[in-house]
């Protein structure tokens, strides 16, 4: 079997949203790459699976995602140095979403790359500048604005005020 490298790692370890943009990172260099830390790394190229563990931080130019361990389900041929694609990306404990002026929380969260769902569970909360919405389970399309929050749902709309005053300071609202 032919090892790919050290930045095939990177590529195991995309955030939710970011296949395409470390792709051009790493064939076009990019300003901005996506950068992966953890305590540690795991490569199963053999399966197509690579585990972080402990601390995990997902850097990209366009999201940040923190979890205590990440596994990350990808395809590919194993005698090509091509990057491989990310199928599936399960993200456990202490989960949380960071994009534009949105944050996601919950205690596990997975991402489905062919239809850029991200489904989170475990006392799921997402604030944003218009409000907060927490539930069961709450799940939404990174491409897209649909969401959709099931059991228990709870729904806090800022006021006007808040929100535009949130915005001026770039800061979500409370």
């Amino acid at each position: 079997m032919k090892r790919q490298g050290w930045w095939l790692f990177l590529a195991l370890a995309l955030p939710v949203g970011a296949e395409e943009t470390a792709k051009s990172n790493l064939v076009a260099g990019a300003k901005e790459p996506t950068v992966v830390t953890a305590e540690r790394m795991q490569a199963d190229y053999l399966h197509n699976l690579g585990t972080l563990e402990g601390n995990v931080l997902v850097v990209d130019p366009r999201i940040t995602v923190r979890a205590d361990k990440m596994v990350v389900f990808y395809a590919g041929r194993e005698d090509t140095n091509a990057l491989r694609g990310v199928q599936r990306i399960v993200a456990e404990g202490g989960v949380v979403i960071m994009q534009a002026e949105r944050k996601a929380t919950s205690e596990h969260a997975e991402y489905v790359a062919t239809d850029g769902k991200v489904v989170l569970t475990g006392s799921p909360v997402l604030t944003g500048r218009e409000g907060t919405v927490s539930g069961t389970k709450i799940t939404f399309w990174r491409d897209t604005e649909k969401m959709e929050v099931e059991a228990s749902s709870r729904l806090v709309i800022y006021p006007e005020e808040q929100r535009r005053k949130s915005a001026e300071e770039g800061t979500s609202a409370p």
